[in-house]
């Protein structure tokens, strides 16, 4: 029998279309997928047409993306599709569904190419990120009209083997990671939303977070007035982590020191691991990594944003128990915090602008240690002081 069976199918469209995205009747939901996703696909599309959703589906091949790549002009790059535009200020909700079977079909792409696709789309990714906040801060619900997206994954061998699993093994890792084996993995998702704000509140009522870690990191990160959110698998699908941005207006720019972040992930099919980052007033100022370290500094340079940063966070999910190549899972790593390089989120207070947004992760194993102003707030990747945490099932 199939590690992914009907039952998962229908529990997992379920939290995307009444967890994540809360489809009501008549509202305009659009769902990307891949073709591998087409199972998951299917089950999604019931759903929203039970809620009673209007669907727009784009379904995209894999091999567009290279092909656009090799052969774009500079005139086709710097397009922008008008429809595309109209379509992000109509739709009342988004539904990302990946399932890549070719992880390298980038590496041969030069980087200069999709950043200057990314620039030219970047007016549409800024009306995208006022509509998500205003999903998450009913404050700014009188200037944008508030968006619901989230992204999921599907099992896929490629996944499979760029995580050191077979494809059995790894639909199984995808089941626990989305708590599918829960009878009702809806209420768990609300259930860990509510712990993780309690987390949140805490974070919130520091100035300071001192990251420690055994590999090096010594960092200083300034998070005064700054809003701390809890992600319960509402945007992204496995989820798992409470996040915020750093205050840009610090005396420290926000963040200062030195980070390492020990876990390879992947942008754009290039790998970076092991990356060393000199921040110096809130800007990143010395990088290098052992793998990718001329790809990272290409992104880190593509704008004027990009080498600060607009995202930090903890990981909460404590059935993601290894790093498996995927960002998805990765950041959520129960015992592990990120930071992305480039655009904000809004509704954290964080108003960094940038074509780049690229979460780069490290564990926070024996030895490390994060204070908030200066008290023990995680130690060895637990968190101190606070309510047991929701039961992950194995």
């Amino acid at each position: 029998m199939s590690p992914i069976t009907q039952i998962h199918l229908d529990r997992w469209a379920e939290v995307l279309v009444h967890h994540a995205t809360h489809i009501q009747p008549g509202q305009v939901v659009r769902i990307t997928a891949q073709p591998m996703a087409e199972p998951l696909l299917e089950a999604v599309y019931r759903k929203v047409l039970i809620a009673g959703g209007q669907a727009i589906v784009h379904c995209k091949p894999e091999c567009l993306g290279p092909a656009f790549y090799e052969l774009a002009s500079d005139s086709q790059l710097d397009w922008v599709n008008p429809t595309s535009i109209h379509e992000i200020e109509l739709v009342d909700a988004t539904i990302n569904l990946s399932a890549c079977t070719d992880l390298r079909a980038l590496d041969q792409v030069d980087p200069a190419k999709p950043q200057r696709a990314a620039k030219a789309n970047l007016a549409n990714r800024e009306i995208f990120f006022q509509r998500a906040a205003a999903a998450d801060d009913p404050a700014l619900a009188d200037k944008h009209r508030p968006l619901y997206w989230t992204t999921t994954l599907f099992p896929t061998k490629a996944y499979a083997e760029e995580a050191g699993m077979s494809l059995d093994d790894y639909c199984a890792f995808v089941v626990r990671a989305c708590q599918l084996n829960q009878e009702d993995p809806v209420t768990f998702w609300e259930n860990l939303d509510r712990w993780q704000g309690q987390l949140a509140e805490r974070l919130m009522s520091g100035r300071e977070l001192h990251f420690q870690t055994p590999l090096g990191t010594d960092l200083r990160v300034n998070v005064e007035g700054m809003r701390w959110l809890s992600s319960p698998g509402r945007k992204n699908f496995p989820d798992g982590e409470v996040y915020s941005g750093p205050n840009l207006e610090a005396e420290n720019g926000g963040a200062h020191g030195v980070v390492v972040f020990d876990q390879r992930t992947i942008l754009q099919g290039h790998a970076v691991s092991n990356a060393h980052i000199v921040m110096e007033n809130g800007r990143a100022t010395e990088v290098h990594a052992d793998e990718g370290e001329d790809f990272l500094i290409a992104m880190l340079d593509q704008d004027e944003g990009a080498r600060r940063v607009g995202e930090v966070a903890f990981g909460t999910n404590r059935a993601i128990d290894r790093p498996t190549g995927q960002i998805l899972f990765d950041e959520k790593m129960g015992g592990s915090f990120h930071m992305a390089y480039g655009a904000g989120y809004p509704e954290t207070g964080n108003t960094n602008k940038s074509a780049l947004h690229w979460d780069l992760i490290a564990r926070l194993g024996e030895g490390s240690e994060v204070t908030l102003d200066g008290r023990p707030f995680c130690v060895d990747g637990c968190f101190v002081d606070m309510p047991d945490e929701v039961k992950w099932l194995g």
